[in-house]
């Protein structure tokens, strides 16, 4: 550390040195010069922002990270709050899908915390910003909400689309699967497959009828002929 030599303070005996901060980063701030010296040794110097601005304060308030730019850092949060409330009137169910969906996964006050944060679920990084998320997803169709292809994995552009709620219960953990000919499938899968209420598919299951009379449109319950 260098020092530079000023003038003694009025009413000082000793005229002690004043440590150089030039060139130093705090930040997005550069300290330039020496403005002012004070008695307290938090001495005033100008800084050059990033931005291109330019301030002048005091060393200890950019040295205890107080003060990090020339207030650009300050504006630029204000005009992304702006936009993100504007996107959030103009596309209401996005901006709630998104809401909800950081809610699970961050929030254990949330009543679904316990299938999502509390298991590991998390959001992307990219999508801590409504807009990023808005442009990955496009506009949620009709009878649609957000859907994981891997209900073990994250939110991500990656692993998620809009689903209408059929193919979101076709993708629970909690799904049965069965599996028919080497091939596994749902439960209400199979029952679309074969033209069968899901209700009267459970119903045999219950009954321990033999699987390849569960998916018949036959009622085994009835003598035949």
């Amino acid at each position: 550390m260098s020092f530079i030599q000023t003038e003694k303070l009025p009413g000082r005996q000793r005229n002690r040195a004043v440590k150089d901060y030039s060139a130093q980063r705090f930040g997005r701030l550069v300290a330039i010069e020496l403005v002012e010296r004070s008695p307290s040794r938090d001495h005033k110097w100008r800084f050059a922002c990033d931005c291109g601005g330019a301030l002048v304060t005091s060393i200890r308030s950019v040295r205890s990270g107080h003060t990090s730019s020339c207030g650009c850092v300050h504006k630029e949060g204000l005009v992304k709050r702006n936009s993100t409330h504007g996107l959030s009137r103009s596309f209401p169910r996005e901006y709630r899908s998104w809401k909800d969906m950081r809610a699970r996964c961050t929030r254990k006050s949330s009543k679904d915390y316990a299938g999502y944060g509390a298991r590991g679920i998390r959001v992307c990084a990219r999508w801590d910003d409504f807009a990023a998320f808005l442009e990955d997803m496009g506009e949620c169709p009709h009878g649609c909400t957000i859907d994981r292809i891997d209900v073990n994995g994250g939110y991500s552009p990656e692993n998620c689309r809009w689903a209408p709620a059929k193919i979101q219960a076709n993708n629970k953990r909690s799904n049965a699967r069965l599996t028919i000919d080497g091939e596994t499938r749902t439960l209400q899968q199979w029952c679309d497959h074969y033209g069968v209420e899901h209700s009267k598919v459970r119903w045999r299951l219950a009954q321990g009828w033999a699987l390849e009379k569960v998916f018949s449109a036959e009622d085994f319950r009835r003598p035949s002929g």
